[in-house]
């Protein structure tokens, strides 16, 4: 199977945070981390997220994340061609009101304290690690 890694930079219509949960739903549906895996960073009003997938399915998120209302200038910097996805997981770091965003995510969504070590410890070096944290 042909696998790729897309990453996204965008803005949030709010800066704490509290429209994530809807971009996060967006980007993986309701198959978190089944056809889609990655991480969703965010911080002040910005948004960067890391989707690693198959090509349908990532053409798929990248056509409902740019539907919503929730966010806007979404920007891709990154595409390349991966040989299979570095986690089979789900993600998403936020830097303040991690517990008032997690209860709204579902329980298969990581979520954790936005740092550098945390995205080192869920990220292979590369590119792609260098761009999440240049998000910092």
């Amino acid at each position: 199977m042909a696998y790729a890694r897309w990453i996204f930079k965008a803005s949030l219509v709010d800066e704490y945070g509290f429209a994530l949960p809807p971009v996060v739903q967006a980007a993986y549906g309701s198959a978190y981390g089944k056809e889609l895996h990655g991480i969703t960073l965010f911080a002040n009003g910005h948004v960067m997220q890391m989707l690693e997938g198959e090509h349908a399915a990532l053409e798929a998120a990248s056509r409902k994340l740019q539907d919503i209302c929730k966010v806007f200038g979404m920007v891709p910097v990154l595409r390349e061609a991966i040989d299979s996805p570095a986690s089979h997981k789900v993600a998403v770091g936020v830097n303040r009101f991690m517990d008032q965003i997690a209860v709204h995510l579902p329980p298969e969504v990581e979520v954790f304290n936005l740092c550098s070590e945390e995205i080192r410890a869920r990220t292979l070096p590369g590119a792609a690690q260098d761009l999440l944290l240049g998000f910092l």
